[in-house]
Order: C-alpha cells, then sequence, then structure tokens
C-alpha cells in the first residue's frame, strides 16, 4: 500500500496554482541541449515570464537506462548560459520536491495505487510483437493495443510468464483537450487511444503517468511543449480526470527543422550547444536565431533572453507560435 499523502500534495499544489501562473521545463538527461529542445526552453521561459508567473525546471530522468552520468549539471549549466533562470529546480529546490523524477517513485506508487482501486488497471503480459500481430489483423489500427488482457489474461504458457505491465483501461467516447494554439485535441478512446501502459514490465513507470503527477502535484498551470507529444495530451486528459485534478492549459510548439524539414533532434546527432559555444556564438546570438525562426525577432538580430522578453506580449508570442503551429502541422500532412 502506497504511504505518500497524495491528497496532501495536491491541495499543497492546488494553493501555489491559485497564486499565479506556473510554467515548466522539462529536460531529459540523456544528452546535452541542441538548438530544438533549446528552443522549447527558450519558449516557456518566455510564456511563464510574460504571464507574470514562476518558472519551474523539473529533471525527467524517467528512463534511466538511457540516462546519462553529467549530463543534468551539463543542462542546468547550459540554460543558465542562455539567461533562462529558474525559480524552483533540482539545484535550488522548492516547496513541491524532488524536482528529479528518479526521486519520486513512492508518488507515482501511490497515484497508480489510486487508479487501481478504482478499478481502472489490468496486468498486461502481451509482448510488443504480440501486439504488433494483432493490429496487423484486416481492420486492426497499427500501434493501438488490442485488449487481449483486458479481460483476464491468456493462461500461462509452460516455463511461466514475465512480470506483467500495468494498463489503463480507457473508456468508450472521445477524449477531447484544448490547446491554445492547436485549438481542440480530440481521440476516439477504443480506437485511437487504446488501453496504454502506465507501469511497464521492468517495473519503470511509464511517461503519461509521471508527466501528469509532476505538473499535477507541482502545481503547473500551464503545460509549453513540442508538438511531437500532441498526440499523448488525451491520454493525459484522461488520467487527470481519473484522479481527479485539473487539466493544465497546454501549449504545444511547433518542432525546430532542418532545411530538409526533418526535426532536429539530440537522438538524431543535432548540433548541439556545446558546439555552437566553440564556435563562438553567445547567448545573444544563439536567442536570437532561435527567435527569428519563428518571427520573434528579424533575421540576423541578437538579443538576450531578458530583451527579447521585453520586446513581446503574451498574446504576440501566441499568435507567432500559432501561426508557426499551423505552417509545421500543413507541411507534416503534405
Amino acid at each position: 500500500m502506497a504511504s505518500f499523502d497524495l491528497q496532501g500534495a495536491f491541495q499543497r499544489a492546488r494553493q501555489l496554482a491559485a497564486a499565479g501562473v506556473r510554467g515548466r521545463y522539462a529536460p531529459s538527461p540523456t544528452g546535452e541541449l541542441h538548438p530544438g529542445n533549446l528552443r522549447t526552453a527558450l519558449l516557456a521561459w518566455l510564456q511563464a515570464r510574460l504571464a507574470g508567473g514562476r518558472f519551474v525546471l523539473r529533471m525527467e530522468d524517467l528512463d534511466r537506462p538511457r540516462t546519462r552520468p553529467g549530463c543534468a549539471d551539463l543542462i542546468l549549466e547550459q540554460l543558465a548560459w542562455l539567461g533562462l533562470e529558474w525559480d524552483e529546480g533540482p539545484d535550488n529546490g522548492g516547496p513541491v520536491g524532488p524536482y528529479v523524477q528518479s526521486a519520486r517513485d513512492e508518488i507515482y506508487e501511490a497515484a497508480l495505487s489510486r487508479l487501481h482501486e478504482q478499478g481502472l488497471l489490468f496486468a498486461c503480459y502481451c509482448s510488443r510483437k504480440d501486439i504488433a500481430q494483432a493490429a496487423g489483423a484486416p481492420h486492426g489500427r497499427p500501434g493501438i493495443y488490442p485488449g487481449t488482457c483486458r479481460n483476464g489474461s491468456p493462461a500461462a504458457e509452460p516455463g511461466g510468464r514475465p512480470p506483467p505491465s500495468w494498463r489503463y483501461r480507457v473508456g468508450v467516447g472521445k477524449a477531447s483537450v484544448w490547446d491554445e494554439l492547436a485549438g481542440w485535441v480530440q481521440q476516439d478512446m477504443r480506437t485511437e487511444m487504446g488501453d496504454f501502459v502506465l507501469r511497464r514490465s521492468d517495473r519503470l513507470f511509464a511517461y503519461q503517468l509521471a508527466v501528469v503527477v509532476d505538473d499535477a502535484l507541482m502545481g503547473i498551470t500551464d503545460v509549453l511543449r513540442g508538438a511531437d507529444l500532441l498526440d499523448s495530451t488525451p491520454r493525459q486528459r484522461v488520467l487527470y480526470e481519473a484522479l481527479g485534478w485539473p487539466v493544465p492549459r497546454f501549449w504545444h510548439v511547433p518542432l525546430l527543422r532542418d532545411r530538409e524539414g526533418n526535426r532536429m533532434a539530440k537522438r538524431d546527432g543535432s548540433v548541439s550547444l556545446s558546439r555552437l559555444r566553440e564556435q563562438g556564438q553567445s547567448p545573444a546570438d544563439v536567442v536570437g536565431d532561435l527567435a527569428a525562426g519563428l518571427g520573434l525577432v528579424p533575421e540576423g538580430a541578437s538579443c538576450s533572453a531578458g530583451e527579447l522578453l521585453q520586446s513581446l506580449s503574451l498574446e504576440t508570442l501566441r499568435q507567432k507560435l500559432a501561426a508557426a503551429l499551423r505552417a509545421d502541422l500543413r507541411r507534416a500532412d503534405s
């Protein structure tokens, strides 16, 4: 039985959220920062500051096998170098810590227990291969869990079974969530969402659970992140409602792409901030390049994060980001 006081933590978070906007940036320490996640960090910082709010930094080291030693400290140093100061985080603490996911297992366990008590979880023994084969049926949708273990797992094969994963049992109907830039996002819970994993068979908690628990219990009012996570948002809406927590405002921003239209990501070997610094670029050079790509400043402009903040309004930022997101989504559909 989980011992963490989930309700007490929620009440503390609600008091913080009632005091004003709380934005956040949550990098994964699997590598150093590159222009793509630097731009997201800059935009999250701008949104929180333009709204007169606090900016929270959280380290998402949930995927421990991929976490690289020293990367968390490097990320903190790089964000500080860029001028994106934070009010709460792994280094300076705050009222709703810890601000590192690997230290929050007890909290995730308590949330999982609450869902289990409501009958919303079931054990799943399917492998990825099993799910892929089932989805390959004539009317199966690729990637959607086919419900194999939903009403009780199949009989064990000789030799036993590996530990199960734990899936959230979705209902019927549509799950809808409003995004400040994309508008309404909707998924059919059975045909587009499917029962999704909250705890993996290796005992690690899944991103979908951790991000909802963290944002809710840190009092985050505004979640600004990359548009690659837009598809996950209806799942998270379902979890917020099941746990009895309010849904934050979502801002899904366009991804930074290269000249060929490919996403710039650290796992794909995108140029790092360290390389840019070695080339002699200053914080103002980097901020200016990132802002110019969204039309926030003229091409070739050099400006610090503070100067950019002073030149913008929240509504201008919203309009520029919404236009850029629409263009990015059209490009993806073409």
